[in-house]
Order: C-alpha cells, then structure tokens, then sequence
C-alpha cells in the first residue's frame, strides 16, 4: 500500500535524529546498529504516513494540542503532528524513552 502522506522534520527532530545515529554510531561504536535503528526508524515513519491516526495520542496536561501523537521506534519515541488537510506527517521530535517526557511534551 502507498503511503498517502508526505513527512517533513521540524529541525529540532533532524537534529534528535542526527544525534541518536551519531550517539550509537560513534559513541557506542556500533554503526551496524545505528544502521539498524535508521531502518526501524524509516519503517515506522512510513507506517506512520500510511496510517496517520496509529500512533497514540500524547495525553498530557502540559501539552498544548490535543493531536499529537507518539509512537516508539525501538527505545525511542517518535513524536509528531498529522496535518489531514495538507496530508503531510510533522515529525516534531524523536527522543530516547526514559528521558524526561514531561519536560519534552511541554515543550511540543
């Protein structure tokens, strides 16, 4: 099935992603798996943009919009906004799980 949204990264998000794959990459010396996570990560996005509504909704009090969604890609979670007019996926953020996720979704 072909996916019907199109995907941008907000900079922030490029900036996470770049960080991550550097991090695993260089800092646990292991490209192999940052070469890994990147495929999960691309296989999520493009179920994300087939299925825009599949991840879940970001339910927190801090959290200025009520859709934004999240969706984990390994030990990371993957935020983002659908925009059904434009169909275009938003990806705002990916961030490792055991961060601070108030702070981050405050930040949304």
């Amino acid at each position: 099935m072909a996916a019907d949204y199109s995907f941008a990264f907000t900079s922030i998000a490029a900036a996470d992603l770049d960080e991550t794959l550097n991090y695993i990459s260089e800092e646990l010396r292991n490209p192999i798996a940052a070469q890994s996570f990147l495929q999960k990560m691309e296989t999520a996005i493009s179920a994300i943009r087939t299925f825009p509504l599949s991840g879940s909704p970001v339910e927190n009090p801090y959290v200025k919009r009520n859709d934004i969604r999240k969706t984990m890609v390994g030990n990371y979670v993957l935020y983002y906004l659908p925009d059904h007019l434009k169909h275009k996926i938003v990806i705002l953020r990916i961030v490792y799980g055991q961060r601070d996720r108030d702070h981050i979704e405050e930040n949304l």
